[in-house]
């Protein structure tokens, strides 16, 4: 019988980190037996259903009735549970249920240390004692958290699977009511201040000033989705700024587009941009943590986190010399096929687990 890798999380909002979860869960599913589990709410209900209809297993998660969630996790038996956390103050209960229920825990760090709170602090080191390892998506994710509690820490990077595309380009851009002359700017992030959209906005009127055929084309839902419209109608940027909303055909989006721009203004290692890398799309990124990582210090489009300057000289020059850019992306695709796809994540995370469960000796069939 295969070995049982529980993926959870409690997160109110999943958005990256419920894509890692189903990314690397169906890598996994060709070694382990697969349940994704998640709360019972809009972004959990959706997260489950995507999770099902690729095959894996799904469980709701009542986190009101812990009692609930613990029994369910000690009638797995042997398992593993893998708790995602998207910031430090997330997955603690889900530990100390795993801990209490008997399975072998691991956690991942999604994104950097970023608790200054004493209490929150405190707390996170107490939920240590109930931890068994830790992932971190990155260098910097990892660099930042050696120092935070002694259980056992190891760097996975992050990757992804290239999704094709399932319509053409045209008919994608026609959609999006672009012209052929118009160029499709790509941003695929939630709407939150870590992104750093609001920079994004203000380097836009420079950018237009000398590329007035740029289209700025924003994908995603979060909390700074009023403020970003009020501040794309206040500097009159709506014909040239697109909000889609939350989006299901993204690989049609990618293949649609001219360049991507991911204006963070830090991050883990940002999935958007490794699927913007397999894709061959010329890519635009700050130096913000494991975007940095993904895409190389020798890229040449690089700008700096939170300066709109940087960021609209950084999308000018690629929209200047698009034979640089192109071979910019070639190398980029490199990068993710050598270092960054799925498969190589999914069987560095196996090895991680199986070292955690050959030291408890609870380790099953995997084969």
């Amino acid at each position: 019988m295969n070995q049982r890798i529980v993926l959870a999380t409690d997160s109110h909002e999943p958005s990256g980190v419920g894509e890692h979860m189903l990314i690397l869960g169906a890598a996994l599913a060709h070694d382990y037996d697969v349940v994704i589990a998640a709360p019972d709410h809009a972004a959990g209900r959706a997260l489950l259903h995507r999770a099902a209809m690729a095959g894996l297993g799904v469980k709701t998660l009542d986190l009101a009735a812990p009692q609930a969630v613990r029994a369910w996790l000690a009638s797995l038996g042997k398992a593993l549970l893998h708790v995602h956390a998207g910031i430090g103050w997330e997955g603690h209960d889900l530990v100390r249920h795993g801990k209490a229920a008997g399975l072998a825990v691991v956690r991942t760090e999604h994104l950097p240390y970023l608790l200054t709170n004493p209490v929150q602090q405190a707390a996170y080191r107490a939920m240590l004692l109930s931890v068994d390892g830790r992932i971190a998506v990155s260098q910097a994710v990892y660099q930042s958290y050696k120092d935070q509690g002694s259980a056992r820490l190891a760097l996975v990077h992050n990757g992804v699977t290239h999704r094709a595309p399932t319509v053409a380009r045209t008919q994608t851009r026609q959609a999006l009511g672009l012209g052929g002359d118009d160029t499709l700017l790509l941003t695929v992030a939630r709407l939150s201040p870590q992104k750093g959209h609001a920079v994004l906005i203000e380097a836009a009127g420079a950018v237009l000033e000398r590329h007035p055929s740029a289209r700025f084309v924003l994908v995603g839902t979060g909390p700074e989705q009023d403020t970003l419209s009020a501040s794309i109608a206040q500097a009159g940027l709506e014909p040239h700024v697109i909000m889609l909303g939350q989006r299901t055909d993204v690989p049609n989006l990618l293949a649609a587009a001219d360049l991507f721009v991911l204006p963070s203004l830090f991050e883990g290692l940002p999935l958007a941009l490794l699927e913007a890398m397999a894709a061959k799309v010329p890519a635009i990124a700050t130096t913000a943590g494991g975007s940095i990582e993904a895409i190389g210090r020798d890229h040449p489009f690089l700008a700096a986190p939170g300066d709109a300057v940087s960021l609209s000289e950084a999308i000018g020059a690629a929209l200047d010399h698009p034979d640089v850019a192109r071979a910019a992306a070639d190398k980029a695709f490199s990068r993710h096929e050598e270092q960054f796809s799925a498969a190589r994540m999914a069987a560095d995370t196996a090895t991680f687990y199986q070292s955690i469960l050959h030291k408890q000796g609870t380790a099953g069939s995997n084969s």
